[in-house]
């Protein structure tokens, strides 16, 4: 393979991961500000506890995927659980793989849950609409399986990405002057009915709430993509998607602070900020929002369906569209700052367990097996 063909490979791995992270909650900015900017002069500390446990536990999945060839990614739970003896990694696996997948699906329907407070608030559209026609374009998406999935995530990301960082970057110059103020109301609890924190006041809680919920969200699917893959190209794209998504997040929080006077009490967080600076920016970056959600409930859906059924069979089409059409409808009924706070917060601390699993396993294992580049 070819320096230019790798290089290619690893910025498509690279936009894929960023994609896959940046969904409803990031490209939306709620989930920065529940989970990171809600912590006023401490977010810089949930943002390197979850920085290390993406980047921990993503090398661990793709490295284990390529060495143990695994089939489906969500096999990787019985080698993790396994650590402790087949009886306990039977069930351990059986827990986190079942687990994950639901966890995935809810995680879907946050999506659509962003879809649907996107184009509510921001074009004043009908509700159900943004879930139905994100329902639709995912779905559409799934029944390619994974290579077509990675193929249409890495195109995506960098652009989304980009946007992001022009948003937070004007946000924050324009409210720099008010930023020591600010930081000293959120830490003061001013802002503490506005804006939903995780972890209880606790900024380590709530880096190991928010790695945690990534971890369910990329076993499976780094997992397989380390197995299929150069496992150098996937752990580099991986790494080099850190610095985007951590960085964006560190830019994402002085924004929000400097301007926690729209950005505390708004469903879409970004777009208050896109629409202080321009009305025109605000409607570019309310298609930039939907395709962050498009990008991140693709890999999620098809981790759900990938848990019941093989690739490119009639079974796999059928539950792709059940799946879909279930969570559209689901998410038109529930409020959309409860899925994000309820289903992330649970999920992180369970993902946080099995990191556990994961040390202790690798710990034993690296030490006495080559890894398979």
């Amino acid at each position: 393979m070819n320096s230019k063909f790798k290089i290619l490979r690893i910025i498509a791995i690279c936009g894929a991961c960023i994609s896959f992270y940046i969904g409803a909650g990031f490209a939306t900015m709620q989930e920065v500000v529940q989970y990171e900017a809600s912590y006023g002069s401490l977010f810089w500390v949930v943002i390197l506890v979850a920085a290390a446990i993406y980047v921990y536990t993503n090398i661990s999945f793709a490295t284990n995927g390529n060495r143990l060839s695994v089939e489906r990614g969500g096999e990787i739970y019985g080698s993790y659980c396994g650590i402790f003896g087949k009886s306990f990694g039977k069930v351990g696996s059986v827990f986190f793989d079942w687990f994950s997948a639901v966890f995935c699906y809810l995680s879907f329907i946050v999506m659509c849950g962003g879809a649907s407070s996107t184009v509510k608030e921001q074009w004043g559209l009908p509700e159900w609409l943004g879930a139905v026609l994100l329902t639709v374009l995912v779905v559409a998406t799934v029944v390619f399986g994974l290579d077509g999935i990675v193929g249409a995530l890495s195109k995506i990301g960098p652009v989304i990405i980009a946007l992001i960082l022009v948003v937070s970057v004007i946000s924050s110059v324009k409210g720099f002057s008010n930023l020591g103020t600010n930081i000293e109301l959120v830490d003061s609890g001013k802002y503490a009915d506005t804006m939903k924190q995780v972890g209880g006041g606790n900024p380590f809680l709530s880096g190991f709430s928010y790695g945690g919920f990534v971890i369910l969200w990329f076993a499976a699917f780094l997992a397989e993509l380390g197995a299929k893959n150069k496992l150098k190209e996937v752990n580099s794209g991986m790494g080099i998607s850190a610095l985007f998504i951590f960085g964006a997040s560190t830019l994402c929080c002085l924004a929000l602070i400097g301007n926690i006077d729209v950005s505390a009490s708004a469903d879409i967080p970004a777009l208050a900020l896109a629409q202080r600076i321009s009305p025109l920016l605000a409607q570019i970056f309310a298609v930039i929002v939907c395709a962050g959600i498009y990008t991140s409930a693709v890999p999620l859906l098809w981790t759900s369906v990938r848990k019941v059924s093989s690739e490119g069979t009639s079974k796999y089409k059928i539950i792709t569209v059940a799946l879909g059409l279930s969570g559209c409808l689901i998410s038109i009924f529930v409020p959309y700052k409860w899925l994000v706070n309820i289903i992330y917060g649970i999920n992180g601390y369970l993902g946080f367990v099995l990191i556990f699993f994961m040390i202790i396993y690798d710990i034993k294992t690296r030490m006495s097996k080559k890894v398979s580049e």
